[in-house]
């Protein structure tokens, strides 16, 4: 729903918590683009249950108001919430404001679950930001997006720290880099782009290690030196930023994330 800044309304989603002060009953509906804050009284209509429980599927009816305390500054005061459907059993892990502090295993374990604590989703929505600003940018200049295989016959950066498998009977690797079809399109197109997974057998001895992420790159002819791709680099990664700060304000807030204005030096 494209959230309006007063009035009628009727939402969908889940119920992320709730809780019961008397008479009233504040309920945080989790929708696809945020948390809203919803408000029930003793005149509100509660159809399909009497109890209303953390995870249900509801559609709710009421009117839209500002409210600088609530999520995104808006709640909605309900005079109708219908229970679409319920889970079987409670949830597991408190999905307030701070995590019920899980381990590493237990956040693993219950990860369809933790993945939508607020933290995880503005997490999964810088993500989606700084992909679309690089797609953004470099369609803005001309360039092409290819998807490469990544089941491919030889290694592009040698045989070092690359996965070995089986292809029905023949030897095959995952793909560290999309080197080759980058440079095979530019034949093509003269400029193109992948945002893709790469993978890199690389021993590690931390938590963080490179051996599958995603990779943004980005290949050009017709260039005068090397200045050329580093200039189109920093414009594309100033344009990042800039989508960041417009666009995903509330989740880097959230996040406490500074930016940082890219500038490469060219001494």
């Amino acid at each position: 729903m494209d959230m309006k800044t007063s009035g009628s309304v009727r939402l969908q989603g889940m119920i992320h918590s709730h809780r019961a002060l008397g008479e009233i009953t504040f309920v945080t509906l989790r929708q696809r683009r945020g948390l809203i804050q919803c408000l029930l009284d003793s005149s509100s209509e509660i159809i399909g249950t009497q109890q209303l429980r953390d995870e249900q599927a509801v559609r709710v009816e009421g009117v839209l108001r500002e409210e600088a305390r609530a999520p995104g500054g808006q709640e909605c005061h309900v005079s109708r919430i219908e229970v679409l459907s319920s889970p079987a059993e409670p949830r597991p892990i408190h999905l307030g404001k701070k995590m019920s502090g899980p381990g590493l295993d237990a956040d693993l374990e219950l990860r369809p679950i933790t993945l939508r604590h607020q933290h995880y989703r503005d997490m999964f929505r810088l993500q989606e930001g700084i992909c679309r600003g690089f797609r953004e940018y470099l369609q803005q200049q001309e360039f092409t997006e290819i998807h490469s295989p990544k089941i491919v016959a030889s290694g592009a950066e040698g045989g070092s720290n690359i996965f070995r498998l089986d292809y029905f009977g023949r030897k095959a690797y995952l793909a560290q880099s999309p080197q080759f079809y980058k440079q095979m399109m530019v034949g093509v197109y003269e400029r193109v782009f992948e945002a893709g997974p790469v993978f890199r057998a690389e021993k590690h001895s931390t938590v963080r290690h490179l051996n599958e992420y995603t990779s943004l790159d980005f290949e050009m002819g017709f260039i005068e030196s090397f200045e050329d791709i580093m200039e189109m680099e920093e414009s594309m990664l100033q344009y990042v930023m800039q989508l960041l700060s417009r666009d995903y304000a509330p989740e880097i807030s959230r996040l406490e994330v500074k930016l940082p204005l890219p500038k490469i030096s060219r001494g």
